[in-house]
């Protein structure tokens, strides 16, 4: 007779590092910045109600790019299940190394967010500050306040509840066993469904009216946080990429390859753009991200092919972050000063007009390289820098002393 084994008990011990993951992580932030370029309507005169062709173009690929911040949410989920060692480690030093990875970034760009609104005459209230610096915005249903300060880090508020939950959730996950897990992730995939249909069909409270992206007329302000922004709402996506990484972890995963899943991946782009405003947050496409993250992570552990395992896929990763936090508040910055600069050169009739389509295309790619430069230069010099002093150091395990910086980071996974 085999002996009886405790889920917890079968999990393997893991030394492969999830490279393709860390490139995958570029890619969720594209999609963020191409939702972004895309709003800006470039090739659109100023006012007008339809999309020029080249808006048009750019928004048939990245009208429904808030995709990529549900990506995250599942990548944050999936790399934590599979670094997270509560054995041989302890739940402050799990936060305190979260915090020294997403804080000193956020705080800078909070820092900056402020500088700019208050050099427009548009300082934003005590409150509003106090939410951004606790990370508490997006608790709270109000547009003014959890998009107030650099909208893109309502994001940063869920990731800080998920962290907080990590423990508790990695603790009853771990002793579940495998067709838990699967269900897991079928109820939360089923959830993010339903929830949006009944919340919109069910609830209409229109307070608080401030909006500075509309809502639509189903369910009101309301509605749009609660499926958008609240972080009890997206803790579903978080959940599953926990359970699918211990799946994975165990062995036990049962998945597409690679190209099947990036093949389901364009499938459910394609299914997601049909669906009602409410679902294109994630709906169509939080299966497939699930599968694919799952693929990949295999296929690093096996050594088969992934297209997002290169060098330079691993360097675009490892700066998404920062592409994703300070994106915004370069393009706000491009959008006030570049038609009146190309209007000044006679390149555009006056301030107003839109850019001519041949000029789309590379203001986009220039917009991309910027900001791009400037996540590079806040990776190397705030997120990099400021991780080594704030983390906790890693003990030796005999217990003679830390580890030495450079032999943390060579063990450290993707």
């Amino acid at each position: 007779m085999r002996p009886h084994v405790r889920p917890e008990q079968s999990v393997p011990k893991v030394g492969g590092r999830l490279d393709s993951l860390t490139g995958l992580r570029w890619w969720a932030a594209l999609l963020v910045f191409g939702e972004h370029i895309s709003a800006l309507k470039l090739g659109t005169r100023v006012g007008a109600d339809e999309r020029g062709p080249a808006d048009e173009v750019l928004h048939f690929f990245f009208g429904t790019g808030t995709i990529g911040v549900s990506c995250f949410f599942i990548l944050s989920g999936f790399v934590l299940a599979w670094t997270y060692r509560p054995d041989t480690d302890t739940v402050r030093r799990f936060w305190q190394r979260r915090f020294a990875k997403i804080y000193p970034v956020y705080l800078v760009s909070t820092v900056l967010a402020f500088v700019l609104f208050a050099g427009m005459g548009q300082a934003p209230s005590v409150a509003n500050v106090a939410l951004h610096l606790t990370l508490l915005q997006s608790w709270v249903p109000d547009q003014g306040l959890y998009f107030g300060l650099n909208p893109v880090t309502w994001s940063l508020s869920c990731e800080a509840f998920f962290y907080l939950a990590m423990p508790l959730l990695f603790l009853w996950l771990r002793r579940s066993g495998v067709r838990t897990l699967y269900l897991v992730i079928g109820a939360a995939v089923a959830l993010s469904i339903v929830l949006p249909y009944t919340l919109g069909a069910l609830v209409d409270l229109p307070y608080p009216a401030t909006e500075m992206i509309p809502t639509g007329p189903v369910g009101g302000p309301f509605a749009y946080w609660f499926t958008y922004v609240f972080p009890g709402f997206r803790v579903l996506e978080f959940a599953a990429g926990v359970a699918a990484a211990l799946l994975v972890r165990r062995q036990a995963w049962r998945g597409p390859s690679v190209a099947w899943s990036l093949v389901i991946c364009l499938a459910g782009w394609a299914v997601n753009q049909q669906l009602p405003p409410r679902l294109q947050h994630e709906a169509g496409t939080f299966l497939p991200f699930v599968m694919l993250m799952a693929a990949l992570a295999v296929a690093d552990l096996q050594g088969r092919w992934s297209p997002l395992r290169g060098r330079r896929m691993r360097f675009l990763g490892e700066i998404s972050y920062c592409l994703y936090v300070f994106q915004l508040l370069l393009l706000a910055v491009v959008a006030d000063v570049l038609r009146p600069a190309l209007a000044a050169a006679g390149v555009l009739a006056d301030k107003e007009a839109a850019l001519p389509g041949w000029l789309v295309g590379p203001a986009v790619l220039g917009c991309l390289a910027l900001c791009s430069l400037a996540a590079w230069a806040a990776y190397r010099w705030v997120e990099v820098p400021m991780m080594r002093r704030l983390r906790p150091r890693v003990m030796r395990p005999d217990g003679t002393g830390p580890v030495a910086p450079a032999t943390v980071s060579a063990r450290m996974p993707a």
